[in-house]
């Protein structure tokens, strides 16, 4: 069972706490009159797990997150042997509405940083911001993976790494819309039903099925440390 800690966004990795962060909204496909204010997602829990799914290598540790003023970092490197990385998820749960992420995304050999969101209990559906399979760094994916776990996905080309870009998308009753830098990417049309609700979830994994393993060029970088940072994440409400 994995271990959760509260982040505050003054003192890195401080257990029990809430954090506050200046967020930027990224407006989805219009739908009248049936839109929320912005609000700031401002309350994280911190994992602290060895993390096994899709053969992961990384251990999740609080000491691998905290803030720089209001940007929220995670650090990932090898030490002894063992990968440590970051993993923050929101404390609470959020419906119909747009989900944005302004964020810069590492690259490295091995490497998953990604934003996104999804159920947890159970795991789907899931709705990926953008990911970039770090060795790949001219690629980022956006996905949707439905209760069936049927992907519809997107590969946008671009620099997308080691610099700052908004991941956004805006799930409806029937449809969830994808933007990149508030241009649309495309649409999945799904229902899920009702009852449903998403953690926001930023994270890098090591290794695994999709990105493979590390290796020395990996952590070929002044500390030898690769970092993904966030600077704004928002959600707005859409009330069908």
């Amino acid at each position: 069972m994995k271990n959760t800690y509260r982040l505050n966004a003054r003192i890195a990795c401080q257990l029990a706490s809430v954090i506050s962060l200046p967020l930027l909204f990224c407006t989805g496909q219009a739908h009248a009159s049936s839109w929320g204010a912005p609000q700031v997602v401002n309350s994280w829990n911190i994992i602290n797990a060895r993390w096994y799914p899709n053969n992961e290598l990384e251990t999740f540790t609080p000491s691998c997150v905290w803030y720089e003023g209001s940007t929220l970092v995670i650090k990932t490197y090898q030490s002894g042997g063992v990968y440590y990385s970051g993993r923050v998820e929101s404390a609470a749960t959020y419906g119909y509405g747009t989900y944005s992420f302004t964020a810069n995304l590492p690259s490295g050999q091995g490497l998953l940083p990604a934003v996104w969101a999804a159920t947890l209990n159970p795991w789907l559906p899931e709705m990926d911001a953008g990911e970039v399979v770090g060795q790949n760094p001219g690629t980022v994916y956006q996905t949707f993976h439905n209760l069936s776990n049927v992907q519809t996905q997107w590969a946008k080309s671009g620099s997308w790494c080691n610099s700052w870009h908004t991941y956004s998308f805006s799930w409806f009753p029937d449809h969830i819309d994808y933007w990149l830098d508030n241009n649309y990417t495309g649409t999945a049309w799904y229902s899920l039903g009702s009852g449903y609700k998403l953690h926001f979830i930023v994270d890098t994994a090591v290794g695994g099925d999709w990105p493979g393993n590390p290796n020395s060029s990996t952590w070929a970088t002044a500390d030898g440390a690769r970092y993904l940072k966030v600077s704004a994440i928002t959600y707005t409400p859409y009330y069908p």
